[in-house]
């Protein structure tokens, strides 16, 4: 037969032996899965790489006691966590319900479910696909941003979870809380944060004027007079930004200085620290530029955060560092990185998704990371060696920091 699939449709004698649901076998000689996707991949079904379970926990840590109904499931991929061992995508080959397995030692291997069958899986995938796009149950939100967009994308994507029949038999003991397992939750919550915002008058975002305030509240905008903002500023779209938007004064990974020293330039703060020998900073070196780098305040980790007046750019300086990084291609993107990191917070919380973010950590990482690559691409651009910390990728990853 030939699949009609493009994730690797496998000869009807080449599937696992261990898999005997029919439903189950007719989609893998289908190729109902696809090669690759932003959420998963599925290299175990090209050239007939599927093994159970067990072999796999024990090719990673050796043998030991794993559940035999776990041990016997099949593994047909894997979740995609960059910089952490990825959850294996499993499939029960009897009911055809498929799970997700973190394998961390055989002892504490579970499953979590993850769909009722393959062809579910196949229908939620091509739902994120279709919502990255704006195709098919997503076209008419072509062209529009807002708020009400982004809530408005959520309850559809969720929609295509909720609105399969998951059923109640072939889960075994395995138990989820909500409508739906956590990573669909997490998708359908996190990946439509992207339509906030349309494309911007020479910054990279047109953000809505009010955008700070609903996020954070009134009193948490900071917004300069255009008469009290330094000349060294020349970046006119920076300027009406910092004007008509502003940025939140603590947005917990961002904040803001004191009146006084906002937007003073680098040069002008390093010059005061030295008057003061005891203080850390006081033989930094100075980066080149620096006349024309605006210090706005301060990241999570001792980080600077800069403005170069001339472009916008948005820099990083790690202490008494004497070299700037890009860290956000302009202050649209920075507002924008800032609420996107509040609004994972509180759905987080909204939601109960705490208990479930130890087993999905680099997961959600990886989808804000792909969210905000979307917005911005200067912030997550590869590093270009050793020495270059791309900020928010590395500080969303950073599972130790509790950044998430």
């Amino acid at each position: 037969m030939t699949g009609t699939g493009t994730g690797g449709a496998i000869p009807e004698e080449s599937i696992h032996p261990a898999i005997t649901h029919p439903a189950t076998r007719r989609a893998l000689v289908d190729g109902v899965l696809p090669g690759a996707h932003a959420i998963m991949r599925f290299p175990h079904l090209p050239g007939s790489r599927m093994v159970t379970a067990a072999h796999l926990v024990g090719e990673r840590h050796g043998p030991g006691r794993l559940d035999p109904r776990t041990g016997a499931t099949v593994v047909v991929g894997h979740l995609l966590a960059e910089g952490s061992e990825a959850q294996a995508v499993v499939v029960d080959g009897g009911t055809g319900r498929v799970f997700s397995l973190r394998g961390y030692a055989p002892e504490y291997a579970r499953l979590t479910p993850l769909a009722p069958s393959l062809g579910s899986l196949a229908r939620f995938l091509a739902a994120v696909d279709e919502l990255t796009s704006l195709e098919g149950r997503f076209a008419h939100l072509k062209g529009r941003t807002g708020a009400h967009v982004v809530a408005e994308a959520s309850a559809l994507l969720l929609s295509v979870f909720t609105d399969e029949d998951w059923g109640e038999d072939g889960w075994g003991d395995v138990e989820w809380k909500g409508e739906v397992p956590s990573v669909w939750r997490m998708a359908a919550l996190f990946r439509p944060m992207a339509l906030i915002a349309a494309p911007g008058r020479g910054l990279r975002l047109d953000l809505p004027p009010d955008f700070i305030e609903e996020e954070f509240g009134a009193d948490e905008v900071v917004r300069i007079a255009p008469a009290d903002l330094p000349a060294v500023l020349e970046h006119g779209p920076t300027r009406r930004f910092l004007t008509e938007v502003g940025l939140p004064r603590h947005g917990l990974m961002l904040w803001l200085d004191e009146p006084e020293d906002i937007l003073r330039t680098l040069t002008a703060l390093r010059a005061a620290t030295r008057a003061h020998p005891e203080h850390p900073r006081s033989a930094a070196p100075l980066p080149e530029g620096s006349d024309h780098l605006l210090v706005i305040g301060g990241l999570m980790h001792d980080f600077d955060a800069v403005i170069d007046g001339r472009t916008g750019l948005v820099h990083h300086v790690l202490g008494d560092a004497g070299t700037v990084t890009p860290v956000n291609a302009d202050v649209s993107t920075l507002a924008f990185t800032v609420w996107m990191h509040s609004r994972q917070q509180k759905l987080q919380a909204e939601f109960g998704l705490a208990g479930s973010l130890g087993e999905f950590y680099h997961e959600v990482a990886d989808t804000m990371v792909a969210v905000l690559a979307t917005a911005d691409p200067v912030a997550c651009l590869p590093a270009a060696g050793p020495g270059d910390f791309r900020y928010w990728p590395e500080v969303f990853h950073d599972e130790a920091g509790a950044v998430l």
